[in-house]
């Protein structure tokens, strides 16, 4: 297989198919000669708004942009899709990326200002044209057999549908799976251990994510999780179970810078939907959000290493019980028990409390709340002071306390 040294050199779904299982020089050489679009566009159906729509948000990375592109001209699906790029960084070089693939109808929108990463997922949303919308990072790519999973499950019933990912600081190539049985519901109570995805390959309804107000900006980097979770609570949100979707994992991304912060906010996140998905078996709840946020504690720790305050509380929470239990055993019994008649939380006024597109409000600042096992929020100082005292009711509250306390200002770093 030919290797290219320039990204722009790369022509349109021909560069970068190694990653996505074309080894065979004979393909290459195929789609080397054949650049003609899979959908013929006529002025009739220009007059028509595209089904699904992938908006890719861009800043900079041209390489990498290239290599999305190419990954979204390779589906093998047989369905007219709308692709525009929301550019952020106004790189010229990015406009040349995506004007290479101007025959296939893929369409450059540079922001009129910068939008910061949040702004220009919102941005992606409120350009689509699509009745599906899928936000798609200039670094992720998708495999060909993507939309081939997922048009079966787009049905009215559903406000989402996603995937399963692979990551990595490469693409693996994979055979096209068979996707077997029915998807996950996956239920508001599940993103007490973690969001349904990384990012990638997600497909929603657009109209719903404009009702519930979009990416809440304040929540910096988690507003994919915490977005993810009120789509949740406003509707269906299925999970395929073949892999079809690629998350990069690279030096120098936004979770390698602060982490810390996201630590913190993760378990912020988690006692709120605690609070809203066991209403009725509050110390349950907060046990589970305690020891989700315990088991990231120690994955940070062996990623970058010891010496966070942040770190160190949430480490602290490995005190309490049961929580040397391996996880899956703990995410199978959250499973099982919401198979049962527990009610999940789908309340549609709350899941739009975060408004960023129709208005500014919302965010970790607004969600000092009463402690689920009772008392009142204590001042940060003396929250800090109580996590090196011995507290009867539950040594582990002030952490909680704390970290709603300190999420008053939810765009400093920690």
């Amino acid at each position: 297989m030919r290797t290219r040294n320039n990204a722009f050199d790369m022509a349109p779904g021909a560069a970068g198919l190694g990653q996505f299982g074309f080894h065979s020089p004979v393909m290459e050489a195929i789609l080397d000669l054949d650049f003609a679009p899979r959908h013929e566009t006529t002025r009739a159906t220009r007059r028509l708004d595209p089904y699904i729509t992938i908006a890719i948000p861009a800043y900079n990375r041209p390489e990498l942009l290239a290599q999305t592109l190419e990954s979204i001209a390779l589906q093998t699906a047989d369905i007219r899709i709308e692709v525009i790029v929301c550019d952020d960084g106004l790189l010229p070089e990015t406009r040349a990326v995506v004007e290479r693939f101007w025959e296939r109808g893929f369409r450059y929108l540079p922001n009129p200002s910068r939008l910061g990463p949040v702004g220009n997922w919102n941005r992606c949303i409120e350009m689509a044209r699509g009745e599906w919308v899928m936000v798609l990072h200039e670094d992720d790519t998708l495999y060909p057999w993507y939309l081939d999973c997922v048009l079966p499950r787009l049905w009215k019933g559903a406000v989402a549908v996603c995937t399963r990912t692979t990551n990595g600081s490469v693409a693996p190539i994979l055979d096209r799976p068979r996707v077997k049985g029915s998807p996950m519901n996956y239920v508001p109570r599940y993103f007490l251990k973690s969001s349904m995805s990384p990012f990638p390959g997600v497909l929603m309804r657009r109209d719903v994510a404009l009702r519930i107000g979009g990416f809440d900006e304040s929540w910096g980097p988690l507003a994919d999780y915490e977005f993810w979770y009120r789509l949740a609570c406003a509707g269906r949100v299925e999970v395929v179970g073949a892999v079809a979707a690629f998350y990069r994992v690279a030096p120098g991304q936004w979770t390698e810078r602060i982490w810390k912060r996201m630590l913190r906010q993760t378990h912020l996140l988690r006692l709120r939907i605690a609070r809203e998905q066991f209403p009725a078996s509050p110390r349950l709840g907060l046990w589970a959000a305690r020891f989700f946020t315990f088991r990231n504690a120690r994955c940070y720790g062996k990623r970058f290493g010891a010496g966070s305050s942040v770190l160190a509380r949430c480490m602290r929470l490995g005190s309490m019980p049961f929580t040397q239990l391996p996880s899956g055993w703990i995410w199978q019994a959250l499973k099982f028990a919401s198979r049962l008649d527990w009610r999940h939380s789908r309340n549609p006024t709350d899941a739009g409390r975060a408004t960023q597109i129709q208005q500014d409000r919302g965010g970790p600042g607004r969600l000092v709340q009463e402690d689920p096992i009772g008392g009142s929020h204590e001042e940060p100082q003396e929250a800090l002071a109580a996590l090196g005292r011995s507290d009867r009711r539950d040594p582990h509250e002030a952490w909680d306390r704390h970290s709603d306390q300190g999420a008053v200002d939810p765009r400093q770093v920690a």
